[in-house]
């Protein structure tokens, strides 16, 4: 008899432990390595382990333009204007842009994740995410029925004598 006093508890753990709730989408893994981006490539210190995941000839072309640049620098142009010219800066904003997708695409940036998209198999993230919750929507509007039925209200009662008028509103 002392067995029954926790069987409620039982049941209600039970019913928390086998209700789905969806899964939260994981963080897309480019996204990780987009987060290792630095805002600018041309502050990067010579020793900064992401200059050896850009190609050769992208590296090449960032020691140029920072050789360009103190050049640049030392000019009377530089000195007149204040700054840099328009030139430069697209060049600048050009050679940035050039090495994020160089590490992007590097073929060890690309080893650390081979399927970025995917949560398992055959689902991305977004697809078990969506997948995860509609089965958790199905199973709640179907919590209604299946307590309709423990308490009998699914259905008139078939113990009357007299016929009985189907006022459910389900022929």
């Amino acid at each position: 008899m002392k067995c029954f006093k926790f069987l409620p508890l039982i049941a209600s753990m039970c019913f928390v432990a086998a209700c789905q709730t969806p899964n939260q989408p994981n963080s897309v893994p480019l996204k990780q390595v987009q987060a290792q981006l630095p805002t600018d490539w041309i502050d990067v210190p010579a020793s900064d382990y992401r200059l050896a995941f850009l190609d050769s000839a992208t590296r090449r072309s960032l020691v140029d333009f920072r050789g360009a640049l103190a050049t640049e620098r030392a000019s009377d142009s530089y000195r007149f204007n204040g700054g840099y010219s328009d030139a430069t800066w697209t060049k600048w904003r050009a050679l940035n842009d050039s090495c994020d997708k160089s590490y992007c695409a590097n073929a060890m940036t690309i080893a650390k994740n081979l399927t970025p998209e995917l949560a398992g198999t055959s689902l991305s993230v977004n697809e078990a995410y969506m997948n995860s919750a509609v089965v958790g929507d199905v199973d709640l509007r179907q919590v209604q029925d299946d307590w309709a039925r423990f308490w009998l209200m699914n259905k008139p009662s078939m113990l009357s004598p007299y016929p009985i008028v189907n006022t459910g509103g389900r022929p």
